[in-house]
């Protein structure tokens, strides 16, 4: 409840006032600190529930993964995956391969978000490839757009919010034929454009 509100020292001061802390009061202060920009925090809990004895699970590996993301500790993140894969045995979901590849992208690190998906022993999805397409947006990479643009078309050809967000990202890098190539597909294809995403967006 006070981690809803925004609380987050009261709910600090009630989890560690708590004896018989399970998984879910762990996993719920942990998600709390990433839903606040916490990483640090977050990493700690993480460090704990460890040595508490207590079994990490998958939300628990998504709600700290998250927190590295969106504060820009790639490294730290990449530490947390490998140690968590091969110390406690868990098996990495879809959605925590793409927390990697989004937090990758975030740090402009496209070369090795790139090298982590061709790595994965399983086929990658559109929330992966659709990560990395929103941090190309975010660094207006050309390139790396592409390559992620044509597998979300193969893999999902019917959203159009993958066609405005590579329309924006050759927008972006002056590329405008290629812009309004990307918008005729849309067009060709009768595909609704996203309501509320624009075709040009404000830089």
């Amino acid at each position: 409840m006070y981690s809803k509100s925004g609380c987050i020292g009261a709910a600090h001061l009630v989890f560690s006032t708590t004896d018989a802390k399970d998984v879910v009061s762990w996993n719920t202060m942990i998600g709390a600190c990433a839903a606040h920009g916490l990483a640090r925090q977050a990493l700690e809990l993480v460090r704990l529930m460890r040595r508490s004895g207590a079994r990490l699970d998958a939300v628990t590996f998504t709600s700290a993964l998250m927190a590295c993301s969106h504060c820009g500790f790639a490294d730290e993140g990449l530490e947390l995956f490998e140690r968590l894969v091969r110390d406690e045995g868990l098996t990495p979901t879809m959605e925590q391969y793409a927390c990697i590849v989004d937090m990758l992208g975030r740090a402009a690190r496209f070369e090795e978000a790139v090298g982590f998906i061709g790595k994965m022993p399983v086929r990658a999805t559109a929330g992966v490839w659709g990560a990395l397409l929103s941090a190309c947006r975010m660094h207006h990479n050309v390139e790396c757009g592409e390559l992620a643009f044509e597998e979300l078309v193969r893999s999902e050809p019917e959203n159009p919010g993958n066609f405005v967000t590579m329309s924006n990202i050759y927008a972006k890098a002056g590329r405008l034929e290629d812009a309004k190539r990307v918008r005729r597909m849309i067009e060709r294809e009768n595909m609704a454009k996203p309501a509320g995403r624009s075709w040009i967006e404000a830089t």
